[in-house]
């Protein structure tokens, strides 16, 4: 019954919480709706791994001791080969509980170790050509196209072009350097990365899917803010459409990058904050997303505990 909830609660997230890409409040709010999306993945990760321990641990092993954990191992090694039947379901639950994990850890290291070694070689062909401007904090690199991106890390820098630079106004260039320096602030490419991670480990799956393409953009929606916090939101404006059609090199999280159409008329047109009580609802829900799985899971010995149907040593 565990196991069927858990699994039920793994598709729903999976397939049902895309469909809430578009919902307008993720605009008014892009940090809540962040929290959302990654409580959503790490509810539907934590609800699979939980499914396979409950497929892979009989009822012996809510007791205790080491000795009754190892004996609940043994019984069920020994009920696996005594009873054919049993052997789906211990595969499915190590499948869930140990090699789900073990995917998303491989994945990750690729990917950081990756991710490092492509800002370590932007960082170096940077270096060649482009030149300081110590009176912005920002490094110069000669080209005809107007952009501006920053590369986060250590050490992290913002980098415009010769042509942006010439391009934008001050107060326009003042916005810019507030949307790059709120990325790196705010470390919003750790939150991007771990959106990927999880889409490369899990392909084909909407959830995940979703939750990446729309992190990319609430991120970007995230740094707007900062920046029409700092400058006039018509001048941020205005530069996005300056520097409209750039691309910001892989490692890089870029000042015009994703729906710039959309970011542009949400600037020159400011919409009201998500009232309180629908924060504070969106937020009890993310919670619930990722602890109901673990509730879920904890209820048969918590339920037998407190019966006296079993005893855990010391608190008797």
């Amino acid at each position: 019954m565990t196991t069927a909830a858990l699994l039920l609660v793994a598709a729903v997230l999976a397939t049902v919480t895309p469909r809430a890409a578009d919902a307008a409040w993720a605009g008014r709010a892009p940090r809540l709706a962040i929290l959302t999306w990654q409580a959503a993945t790490v509810g539907f990760v934590v609800a699979l791994v939980l499914a396979g321990l409950t497929l892979m641990v009989p009822a012996t092993a809510i007791g205790g001791g080491l000795a009754q954990i190892l004996h609940a191992c043994a019984m069920t090694i020994s009920s696996v080969y005594g009873s054919p039947d049993r052997l789906p379901a211990v595969l499915a639950g190590a499948l869930l509980a140990v090699a789900l994990p073990v995917r998303l850890a491989v994945v990750a290291v690729r990917t950081v170790m990756r991710d490092r070694r492509a800002r370590r070689n932007l960082r170096r062909s940077i270096a060649l050509g482009a030149r300081p401007e110590r009176s912005l904090g920002v490094l110069v690199v000669d080209s005809d196209r107007a952009a501006a991106f920053c590369v986060p890390g250590r050490p992290r820098a913002v980098v415009l072009t010769s042509a942006a630079l010439h391009a934008l106004t001050a107060d326009e260039l003042t916005g810019v350097l507030a949307h790059e320096r709120a990325h790196l602030r705010g470390h919003h490419h750790i939150a991007v990365a771990a959106a990927r991670i999880c889409e490369r480990a899990l392909p084909g799956v909407p959830l995940l899917a979703a939750a990446r393409v729309q992190i990319e953009r609430l991120v970007e929606l995230l740094a707007d803010d900062a920046a029409a916090r700092r400058a006039d939101p018509l001048s941020v404006a205005s530069a996005m459409v300056t520097l409209a059609g750039m691309r910001a090199p892989g490692p890089a999280l870029g000042a015009a990058e994703g729906s710039t159409t959309f970011r542009v008329t949400r600037l020159l047109a400011p919409i009201p904050p998500v009232p309180l009580p629908c924060r504070i609802l969106v937020g009890a829900v993310a919670l619930a997303t990722v602890f109901g799985p673990v509730a879920l899971a904890a209820w048969p010995v918590v339920s037998a505990v407190s019966s006296g149907l079993c005893v855990v040593p010391g608190w008797a």
